[in-house]
């Protein structure tokens, strides 16, 4: 599914309401920039398109979670009242407070791959893959694998597709003991 140029292919979906009114959000696929970096473009419906960017396509995909909360954060003290359909938080990263390769389209266990990137930890360097957040099979909930260092995939899930997403993130960060903003810097 396409929206326009700025948001492209659409990866993951959450549902909120502003009030009684519910509203859709939808992020793009993120792409390589000009300048060898990544974007990533969203949608608030009632509130316009936007695009993140990053050092890459996993930065530019984490600073548009970031980006969709500060921008419900800013609507929400103008009047309106973001919340999630489900009985959760709204779960968007918050900013930090401190502060290019060309990519596969598909994982080795096939599932479609939408980042990747070249860690350097203490243990040397690690290949980090994450793949497209999916409905799981049979069930209400959404999975997204990931993959790292060519290890067998793991699997994060969440009520919907964003939400998946950031606990894939999260469990990255986890099991790679990195910092909780991890994706926005280049080195662990």
């Amino acid at each position: 599914m396409t929206l326009s140029d700025q948001v492209g292919e659409v990866i993951a979906t959450r549902a909120v309401t502003d009030g009684d009114r519910p509203v859709l959000i939808e992020m793009g696929r993120p792409a390589q920039a000009l300048d060898g970096g990544g974007t990533a473009g969203f949608r608030i419906e009632g509130l316009g398109e936007y695009t993140a960017t990053g050092s890459d396509d996993v930065a530019a995909l984490y600073n548009a979670l970031v980006d969709i909360g500060a921008v419900l954060t800013r609507a929400n003290s103008n009047g309106h009242r973001f919340t999630v359909l489900d009985s959760s938080e709204q779960g968007f990263p918050a900013a930090p407070s401190t502060g290019s390769d060309p990519t596969p389209t598909t994982g080795g266990d096939g599932s479609e791959l939408i980042a990747l990137r070249i860690l350097i930890t203490r243990m040397g360097p690690c290949a980090v893959e994450i793949g497209r957040p999916t409905r799981a099979p049979g069930q209400r909930y959404y999975i997204c694998e990931f993959r790292i260092d060519g290890k067998p995939p793991a699997i994060a899930s969440g009520l919907d597709e964003i939400q998946a997403l950031l606990t894939a993130l999260r469990m990255i960060g986890a099991r790679l003991m990195l910092p909780a903003d991890w994706p926005l810097s280049r080195a662990s």
